[in-house]
């Protein structure tokens, strides 16, 4: 074995201390394609809600795995932070899957089983974290009723960046868990995949041939049941609540000029003309770009109707009491 070893180093010195100028390598290359068609392999599993949404919305999938490799790899709070805040909201929201998902994370970041059996607000030993951990359950089933002086507490323990990754870790488990619970994803959870797509590569995967928006109109269904008071009175209720949230004071403080100044062009425009941007942009880019980056991918590929897609907007946001 050492003698094999011997004989290969020395043909790859004697290969590099006198390289052959007048044409290819000593040895026959193989093209890339064919290389790696004979090294055994394995693509890494998807996970489920990946395999039902890869067929309407291949792109889309494609930017969603890397948001969500971002969220349990790369946050910012860490892997046991960040997963216990996923499990409060998939547990808030009755997400049996993305509680799985939590659970096998934090099993992957070394939590001992003891620790897994007490993941509820009211099992948290830690003061920190059952702070954390009962602002995201509030944060997912009623957002709008924090109060200003249960944010200072969250601000106070945990500071303006990993406040806002804290927000932002909760906005993306409630985004995860309602696609999740929308399709009707189950399944086994998988480790996160470490997978980039280069915009170019992206650009050249079919997406399926919608039908024409205008044959929706045709479409009849009982639908489901949601509150609507979209009355002139409730309008003008709507409008004087609008009005006293100007006028409210920050919660957080804006971050630094500097922190802006330093976003690529794109992201400063939009950093200095919306508010929320300005504190998400400013204190976690990263958070921000690859948020933006599935969201965007999603309009281009599913060509929505904008009215459509601002409508369920308004509901949403209606429903959730949500003053945005």
């Amino acid at each position: 074995m050492r003698a094999s070893i011997l004989t290969l180093m020395l043909l790859a010195t004697h290969a590099s201390a006198e390289p052959d100028k007048s044409g290819p390598g000593r040895f026959p290359e193989s093209g890339s394609e064919e290389a790696w068609a004979k090294l055994p392999r394995e693509n890494p599993q998807l996970p489920p809600w990946a395999k039902m949404l890869v067929g309407p919305l291949p792109r889309t999938t494609a930017r969603m795995l890397e948001l969500d490799y971002f969220h349990r790899e790369k946050n910012p709070l860490g892997s046991a932070l960040s997963s216990q805040l996923r499990w409060t909201a998939a547990d808030a929201l009755g997400s049996a899957y993305g509680k799985a998902t939590a659970v096998a994370d934090l099993r992957r970041g070394g939590a001992k089983e003891a620790a897994l059996s007490k993941l509820a607000v009211k099992d948290i030993a830690n003061a920190d974290v059952k702070l954390a951990a009962a602002f995201a359950r509030k944060l997912t089933l009623e957002g709008h009723a924090i109060t200003d002086e249960e944010f200072a507490e969250v601000l106070k323990a945990y500071g303006p960046e990993k406040t806002t990754a804290i927000v932002h870790t909760v906005a993306y488990a409630n985004f995860h868990n309602r696609i999740a619970l929308g399709i009707g994803a189950t399944g086994d959870p998988v480790p996160p995949i470490d997978a980039k797509f280069a915009p170019e590569t992206l650009a050249k995967v079919p997406t399926p041939t919608r039908p024409p928006w205008d044959d929706l109109k045709s479409v009849k269904s009982d639908g489901l049941s949601v509150r609507v008071d979209w009355g002139q009175a409730n309008a003008e209720a709507l409008n004087g609540s609008l009005d006293q949230q100007k006028a409210r004071k920050l919660r957080i403080p804006l971050p630094d000029r500097e922190r802006i100044d330093a976003l690529p062009p794109k992201e400063q425009e939009s950093a200095r003309r919306i508010l929320w941007n300005t504190v998400s942009a400013g204190y976690q880019p990263d958070f921000t770009r690859v948020w933006f980056a599935a969201l965007s991918c999603f309009y281009d590929e599913a060509k929505v109707d904008r009215v459509f897609t601002n409508s369920v907007f308004w509901v949403v946001t209606r429903t959730n009491d949500c003053f945005y």
